[in-house]
């Protein structure tokens, strides 16, 4: 999901920015020169960060355009490509990434039978060279899933693998895709990325892995919308059809080997996580949260969900069932315990209060069926806001 929910939408709205780059002079998908090009957009979204960031915006749309021009220093190629919005043809610059995270998710003292599993994640991040806030990003974790989003966060315990589309339209409107299909093919080679100049500034963007150089196959067709989600200002409005027909792009690989120990009382994500894309949608009703565990003769689950805002929230459930706890073994990646399987709820609206900067605290008791390890999910059921919150532990 990702962390299997990184597939849900989550929502930017663009702010200040200037348009910098020159025309492309080509409508074909051969790389431009990595030197000029690529250097040029990684420049300019480095400065639309930094007037984000001196004008007071959103810190997440700063991070957004750092994050795009990290990943453009990183990988030193981009192409034009022809998008299809709405039915009229537009030239976009693009750049693709493939992070593959090899997991050894078993724990020295666990008995563990799975062999080591890969995760994958793949990103398309094109933009309109004469706009570079006007964007389109699609994002995986397979090579078909379909693009859908869930807009109503009740539905939040469904595990349905979804790939995103965002879109930008470069005028203070953010879009999610609802439906469509999308399609990657990787096509690997053995040359090393580009040296970074500033590479002590994104070390973080290669976490002890190998990165080399990628083409990307990539096409897709999606329907966006607003979501009903979105922070206060988003000025989408309608929908829109955008698609792209088969493209190769140019990018980067990159490919890491994890081995997780055994968790502590906190984790914040699960063990197959990957990194979000660049540009993320967080929606405005999402709540910080942990889950915190004990164990001895049962595992002791505590779901905290904290109101970090300065003023009181209401949170809405469409039943009695307020929260879920499921946990994952490990070793067969299937579902060993679900806390509402044995349990029916009374559908009715029930309101809980949190104060600013209050918080719900949710207790369950767990005994599981054998030892080993598993990944255990919390989540809020409700109508109003998402919280989520996930940790591995071992039961000796």
């Amino acid at each position: 999901m990702t962390d299997r929910m990184h597939s849900f939408a989550r929502c930017f709205v663009a702010v200040a920015g200037a348009a910098l780059f020159t025309a492309c002079g080509s409508d074909s998908t051969a790389p431009l020169d990595a030197g000029t090009d690529a250097a040029r957009a990684a420049q300019t979204f480095s400065q639309l960060a930094d007037s984000v960031t001196r004008n007071g915006g959103d810190a997440n749309v700063g991070s957004a355009y750092s994050a795009i021009a990290g990943a453009l220093r990183v990988g030193g190629r981009v192409a034009p490509i022809a998008l299809s919005i709405d039915g009229v043809a537009t030239t976009f610059i693009a750049t693709a990434s493939t992070f593959e995270s090899t997991v050894n998710d078993c724990p020295p003292g666990a008995q563990c039978f799975a062999p080591p599993v890969t995760y994958s994640s793949h990103s398309l991040i094109a933009w309109d060279k004469d706009n570079p806030k006007r964007l389109v990003q699609l994002s995986s974790f397979s090579n078909d899933d379909p693009i859908g989003a869930i807009l109503n966060p009740s539905a939040l315990a469904l595990y349905a693998r979804t790939a995103s589309l965002i879109y930008m339209d470069g005028a203070g409107g953010t879009y999610i895709g609802t439906s469509g299909t999308q399609s990657f093919a990787v096509t690997k080679s053995d040359v090393p990325c580009p040296s970074p100049v500033d590479s002590g500034k994104i070390g973080y963007l290669r976490p002890n892995g190998t990165c080399t150089l990628a083409d990307h196959g990539v096409s897709f067709s999606g329907k966006v919308e607003p979501s009903p989600f979105l922070v206060t200002g988003n000025t989408a409005a309608g929908t829109h059809t955008i698609a792209m027909a088969s493209q190769t792009v140019p990018g980067t690989r990159l490919s890491v080997m994890l081995t997780i120990p055994p968790c502590d009382s906190l984790c914040g994500k699960p063990i197959d996580s990957l990194p979000n894309p660049p540009v993320i949608v967080r929606p405005s009703n999402e709540l910080p949260a942990k889950l915190a565990v004990t164990v001895d003769s049962l595992v002791t689950l505590t779901f905290t969900v904290v109101n970090s805002s300065m003023d009181p929230i209401t949170i809405q459930h469409s039943s009695g069932q307020k929260y879920e706890f499921v946990a994952i073994d490990s070793t067969t990646g299937r579902e060993a315990w679900r806390w509402s399987a044995d349990k029916s709820f009374l559908a009715a609206l029930v309101t809980e209060p949190v104060p600013a900067g209050g918080s719900l605290s949710y207790v369950e008791r767990w005994k599981p069926a054998r030892k080993g390890l598993y990944l255990v999910h919390a989540m809020l059921v409700s109508t109003s806001h998402r919280a989520e919150a996930y940790t591995t532990i071992v039961v000796p």
